[in-house]
């Protein structure tokens, strides 16, 4: 038999005890005893003194129960098991279901998807439940999602909620979702309280080996003042495992994410195969916009249990954002039958270059070499439009048409222009290269630049010098290093590429730890993976492991650093083809952090819109063409439009109404998931053996088999009415006996010596 009280604190009212005790002290009345002759006929006998003064007693002790009574009542105590609980009536309960939502929940293999059954299955067990039961509905996800907003005893909400999920998309851990399914329970009241986790028993959504994460989930439930109860059933039924076949396309990889009209991009990705057969031929198609290109359609043999590659080249000759799609065949699990991205097409790149050694002569000059490599004078419709300033020159107005600034052997910037540069990147998305050279002051980038708040938190240490080929000492970019998406086309040794440019000096740095700002600072505001504090990437090497190219994302920018220069002076990089395309690929990843439109599930969308702009301007559709809720913050950059709520993978859309502001565009975005959950290996016996015994989990298979083991289970017995009605008869019996002293009046006795 198990006792405990709902509400512990409550019971400081037993403190009130005290009270009838003090009240009699100070009502006790002293008396000046005057002898007169009469007296002696008005004293009440013995027997009388003393039934009077039981009768004070016994009322200042019911007096002290009814506190008693109504303070223990009030802490709502419970009892499981005992004598007791055969007499008072079942508890209510509160019902928690947590609905497995990966796409494994769509599997097409038999006649009716396990999320279609688990959904049915809630609709089944309500018919079960009592009118004051509540229920809560938790769309288990990268994220976990409260379906209905508090728990419920509306039925008829819950099932109209039910019929109102999304289909199953993404990847789910089930170990969050019963994390908050337990909080919500924390703030439920009836006794019983049951947390139904319904999914196909796959054992990826589980993750039964990440026991720091259900230690967390098992302390919970340790806290809670009342036994929380979880029930585990597998909804999609026995499977054969090994004789499933899924073919799978893993997420998309952009040679870039902006590119201008007739530059080619190229698309790459794998698709795996798990089955029976020993390896499988499959058609893989190329799809722009939804509208499948035949011509470009590859045919790729796949082991068992084995990856083939698969890479497209595409150009774009119509500006705006397209959607690129690698599609499969359907099969009976389509939700990692295609993968998607976006990638905006726009025309010429306005980029600034600064000059830092401005001469009359312009062979002389620091960005000779960089603005004929982006802007070739026989190129009448070039990718990128440079214009050519001196520090100086450098202001915020400036800023404000530009997509990239480069700074080339810039020796220092005041915080003005410094302050700048910070708002550029961070409000309105740009990007800025600097390449460092002998002009630089390092204190002065230090100050103003490098700090942890700056643009990029690094330490300039010293200038390096190779010791040249006279001790046999070649200083080269290590071609390993350039793992970037838009650095692998440079991988690989050959005559002219950008590996064998040789570097005579550079920087030697040292990436800062870039600290979160203060709670205080953060204005309350929701952490995420987004806002988390940015960690600068060093993406190029040389030889010598010293780093080349660091660089950083901003919350909307990027900013990227040279530890060399950009002309010939500190090394022989201009002289080199790949110079021209290294810049051009420099530059389009600088100018795609402007709007990042290929982000991770729960990462925010966030894109600049016309000033002005409002909400009854456009609709943003999330991936089942389902209007998303979104704010428009007027105060960055003219207009900003934000929506946090990502947690369905796949294709949003930003359609503006034509008739409202005719300088909306068109605008579309991909949230992609993790391929991983098409491992459709369920769970063995040895690790649901463990969720049962180190975390109290009891599986089941049938709907009769839970109602058996939930309903005919010992019940947790609130008897909290039981002691109000003794309560009530007490205080019956104190109105008669306080009744009975005041008709004696009699209130109060003498004492024997007086």
């Amino acid at each position: 038999m198990t006792f405990d009280f709902l509400n512990p604190m409550m019971l400081l009212g037993l403190l009130g005890l005290s009270l009838p005790i003090l009240v009699h002290l100070l009502s006790r009345k002293k008396y000046d005893v005057v002898q007169w002759g009469a007296m002696q006929f008005l004293e009440l006998g013995r027997r009388t003194r003393r039934r009077i003064r039981m009768e004070g007693w016994l009322l200042l002790a019911i007096r002290m129960l009814l506190i008693a009574l109504i303070t223990l009542a009030l802490a709502r105590p419970w009892i499981s098991g005992g004598f007791l609980s055969q007499f008072i009536s079942t508890q209510s309960r509160d019902v928690v279901f947590v609905i497995d939502g990966s796409y494994s929940m769509g599997w097409e293999g038999d006649t009716t998807t396990p999320h279609a059954d688990a959904i049915q299955w809630v609709h089944r067990f309500l018919e079960e439940l009592n009118p004051g039961d509540t229920i809560s509905i938790i769309d288990a996800r990268h994220q976990p999602r409260v379906v209905t907003d508090n728990p419920t005893s509306n039925f008829s909400l819950v099932r109209e909620k039910l019929n109102q999920l999304p289909p199953p998309a993404g990847e789910s851990n089930l170990a969050n979702a019963v994390s908050q399914a337990v909080q919500i329970l924390g703030k439920t009241s009836n006794l019983e309280r049951e947390i139904i986790v319904l999914t196909d028993d796959q054992a990826f959504g589980w993750t039964p080996q990440d026991t720091l994460l259900w230690d967390q989930v098992n302390d919970l439930i340790q806290q809670s003042a009342v036994p929380i109860d979880l029930w585990a059933t597998n909804v999609a039924g026995e499977k054969n495992e090994g004789l499933q076949s899924n073919l799978r396309v893993d997420q998309l990889t952009l040679s870039r994410e902006v590119c201008v009209k007739n530059l080619p991009v190229k698309i790459s990705t794998t698709i795996r195969y798990d089955g029976p057969e020993p390896n499988l031929i499959c058609p893989v198609y190329f799809e722009i916009d939804g509208q499948r290109i035949k011509e470009k359609t590859q045919s790729v043999k796949i082991e068992n249990h084995g990856e083939a590659a698969v890479e497209f080249q595409h150009r774009f000759d119509q500006e705006g954002t397209h959607v690129i799609s690698v599609v499969l065949d359907p099969d009976d699990l389509p939700g990692d039958d295609r993968s998607d991205a976006a990638l905006q097409v726009t025309s010429a790149l306005p980029v600034l270059l600064v000059d830092g050694t401005p001469s009359f002569d312009p062979t002389r000059s620091e960005v000779f070499f960089a603005n004929l490599a982006l802007t070739a004078p026989t190129n009448r419709t070039p990718w990128i439009q440079t214009t050519v300033i001196e520090k100086d020159q450098l202001t915020a107005d400036l800023l404000k048409n530009q997509a990239v600034v480069i700074l080339a052997n810039v020796d220092s910037l005041t915080e003005v222009q410094a302050g700048a540069l910070i708002d550029f990147v961070n409000q309105q998305g740009g990007g800025v290269m600097i390449a460092l050279g002998d002009q630089v002051n390092p204190q002065e980038y230090q100050k103003v630049m490098f700090q942890p708040q700056g643009l990029i938190p690094v330490e300039l240490k010293a200038q390096e010098a190779s010791q040249g080929l006279e001790f046999g000492n070649v200083t080269q970019i290590d071609s390993d290093s350039l793992q970037s998406p838009w650095l692998n086309r440079f991988r690989g040794e050959y005559a002219n590429g950008l590996t064998a440019a040789r570097f005579n000096r550079w920087w030697d740095i040292t990436v800062l730890e870039n600290e979160a700002p203060p709670a205080d600072e953060k204005d309350g505001a929701v952490e995420s993976d987004v806002s988390a504090p940015k960690v600068p990437q060093e993406i190029a090497k040389l030889t010598n492991q010293k780093p080349l190219l660091v660089m950083m994302n901003h919350q909307r920018g990027r900013v990227l650093l040279m530890t060399s220069s950009l002309d010939a002076d500190w090394n022989n990089l201009p002289s080199k083809p790949d110079y021209v395309p290294f810049l051009h690929e420099a530059v389009f990843e600088l100018s795609s952090g402007r709007v990042f439109r290929n982000l991770q599930l729960d990462e925010p969308i966030v894109v600049p819109v016309p000033a002005g702009t409002t909400i009854e301007q456009f609709t943003f559709l999330d991936p089942n063409e389902k209007p998303a809720v979104g704010t428009i913050d007027p105060a960055v950059n003219g207009a900003t439009f934000q929506c946090t709520n990502t947690s369905l993978p796949g294709i949003y859309q930003l359609n503006p109404k034509s008739d409202k502001n005719p300088e909306l565009r068109l605008d579309r975005f991909v949230v992609n998931f993790d391929r991983s959950e098409s491992n459709l290996t369920p769970l063995s016996e040895a690790e649901q053996k463990s969720l049962t015994e180190a975390y109290h989990f009891t599986f089941f298979k049938t709907l009769d088999e839970l109602k058996q083991g939930m309903f005919s289970d010992v019940s947790e017995t609130e008897f909290w009415r039981f002691l109000l009605l003794i309560f009530l008869l007490l205080m019956v019996a104190e109105l008669f006996l306080t009744r009975r002293l005041v008709q004696g009046g009699h209130v109060s006795l003498p004492e024997e010596n007086q």
